[in-house]
């Protein structure tokens, strides 16, 4: 299993301009995060560093599949990935997170981990509900059985018949008579 100091960026060292690093992330990257929602992946990432004068911007491209537990029927599926970020990082008298998007390091920081943010934001790129893709037929391919006992479960409305207060039935009729 990989360390979490794996995932950097060198940032002494190398000259001004663009330098290109690149992960693969899959199931020894995603273990390292406790209680993580994904189990597997096998996701590409390329960080491209443009280093300047006093601020180094990283640029983020991820893509992939990752391995989740289906909201719907509780088994695992692999589903597509992929996000674009930039992360700004200066150096400075107090590392931390200035801002969402700034991150400031040390001023003797030879490099800048980027594992948690590789993490955080294959996160942010998966859906709101993570449910099995329909098949070429439109039907869900989610567990059947697991569906079946779902519906099995399931209250069924009676049928209502809209009741209305006779109150407004006089104010409807009105409202009719002026269209």
């Amino acid at each position: 299993m990989r360390k979490r100091g794996s995932y950097a960026v060198r940032i002494s060292g190398v000259g001004e301009g663009d330098h290109n690093f690149s992960f693969e992330l899959d199931r020894g990257f995603f273990a390292l995060f406790d209680h993580s929602e994904i189990s597997n992946g096998q996701v590409l990432a390329e960080v491209i560093m443009n280093k300047k004068a006093g601020v180094i911007s990283l640029h983020f491209s991820i893509w992939g599949k990752v391995e989740v537990v289906c909201d719907r029927c509780l088994e695992e599926f692999m589903i597509d990935v992929a996000s674009t970020q930039t992360i700004f990082v200066k150096p400075g008298d107090s590392p931390g997170e200035l801002e969402d998007n700034v991150l400031i390091i040390g001023r003797d920081d030879h490099q800048v981990e980027v594992g948690q943010y590789l993490y955080e934001f294959i996160v942010l790129a998966l859906p709101y509900q993570k449910i099995h893709p329909g098949d070429e037929d439109g039907n869900s391919s989610c567990n059947q059985d697991m569906l079946n006992r779902l519906n099995a479960h399931r209250i069924e409305e009676p049928d209502k018949e809209e009741k209305t207060d006779p109150r407004w039935d006089a104010l409807k009729g009105i409202i009719e008579k002026n269209k």
